[in-house]
Parts: C-alpha cells; sequence; structure tokens
C-alpha cells in the first residue's frame, strides 16, 4: 500500500486544467472519499453538489472572482498582503497583487471541468471541522489518481455571496440552516505537476509538552 504521506506531500493546488472532462468512476471515488471522512459523533453534516454543466460552472467562476476580490482587496488595504515582498521584481510583483486583489485568482472556477461544492446542516458545532476533513479527504483521493485540484472559498467567503450561491444550487436559505465551506475544483492538469511550495520545517512549528518549548524531551 502506498504510504499516504507520499499521496500528502507531493500534492499541491492546480487552477488550469485541460477540457477533457472527469471520468464518472474517478468522481465516484472522490466522494466515496468524501463519506468516510472523520465526523464528531458521526454526525455526517456534508452535503456535496456535484456541478458540470457549463452555464452554471461560469456563473461560479463569476461569482468566484467577485468573491476573492472582496477579500483580497480588504487585506491588500490593510497592508497585510506581505507574502509577496519576497518578488524582487516590482513589475512581476505588482502583477501578482493585482491578479489577487481583483478576484482573478479564482475565476478559474469557471473554466474547471468539474467542481464539487461542499456544503453542510448547521445543526452541529463541528459541521466546519468535518466539512474541512471531507474536502481534504477528496483532494487528496483526486491526487492519487492522477487529477488536479483546488480548494476555493473566495465564492463564499462573503454572506452575500454564499446568499448567492445557495439561490443558484438551491441551497436552503438561512445560516443556520446549511453552511457553505468551499468549492473544489477537478480536472486532468493542463502542465505538468511541478513540485508543492516548500513548506515550514518541522523545528518551526512543533513545540513539546509547552507552547514555545523546541527541545524534545526523553521519555525513556
Amino acid at each position: 500500500m502506498r504510504d499516504i504521506l507520499d499521496v500528502i506531500t507531493s500534492r499541491k493546488s492546480i487552477r488550469r486544467y485541460k477540457p477533457d472532462p472527469v471520468p464518472d468512476e474517478m468522481i465516484d471515488k472522490i466522494l466515496e472519499a468524501a463519506r468516510w471522512a472523520p465526523t464528531g459523533e458521526n454526525h455526517q453534516p456534508w452535503r456535496l453538489i456535484v456541478v458540470r454543466d457549463p452555464e452554471t460552472r461560469r456563473k461560479i467562476g463569476e461569482m468566484a472572482k467577485i468573491g476573492s476580490g472582496i477579500f483580497t482587496t480588504t487585506e491588500y488595504c490593510m497592508g497585510r498582503m506581505r507574502q509577496f515582498e519576497g518578488i524582487k521584481d516590482p513589475k512581476k510583483r505588482e502583477r501578482v497583487e493585482r491578479f489577487m486583489y481583483t478576484g482573478e485568482v479564482s475565476a478559474f472556477l469557471g473554466k474547471a471541468p468539474l467542481l464539487i461544492v461542499v456544503t453542510g446542516r448547521c445543526d452541529a458545532l463541528d459541521t466546519p471541522y468535518d466539512l474541512s476533513a471531507c474536502a481534504e479527504n477528496m483532494l487528496l483521493e483526486a491526487h492519487s489518481l492522477g487529477l488536479g485540484a483546488c480548494w476555493v472559498h473566495g465564492p463564499v467567503a462573503p454572506i452575500r455571496g454564499e446568499i448567492k450561491m445557495k439561490e443558484l444550487l438551491g441551497v436552503p436559505q438561512g445560516m443556520e440552516k446549511f453552511k457553505l465551506l468551499a468549492v473544489l475544483s477537478f480536472g486532468w492538469p493542463l502542465e505538468p505537476r511541478k513540485h508543492p511550495r516548500p513548506k515550514l520545517t518541522l523545528e518551526e512549528i512543533v513545540y513539546w509538552e509547552k507552547f514555545g518549548r523546541k527541545e524534545r524531551p526523553s521519555y525513556v
């Protein structure tokens, strides 16, 4: 059996896809992976909407652009988009920042051959965590099948965006009924997969016994 860590460490977000459709048998495997996600008290709040209709995908892409634009413009105006300061070329940095705060970064959803909208019942406190585990299972299964995938919360980040998305997909309105967590895109990668971006080391993120303690204690 393939070590799941190999799947996790080689996965990356893919936003550019070939127009080829995702086969039904692969869609079923992705959905089956979602079904087996961990869930508090076996609540299983998730409801998954598979979207392949071109017009619906186009509308979701437009909503994603607007939603991500609102979110990243706020971050830009507040000086929080510090992650691009490492780009030395000022023209390239300006181009990347514009790509983000205009919302273009999420507009690709309209061209992805397959979307799965992750929503769930709001009758338990665990729902956001359960839905996140469900979404991650789908991303990992897609990668193991050779597909590209990406998690996008842009369309549903603003409350108005969530309301419009619910209208489009027929999801019952009311924040107390169903929560829209994200839209996941899937498809065959347009280009060869590059290695994922570097991650922080374990030494930078792990503490032992107490916050800030770097030394691993001996338990022998």
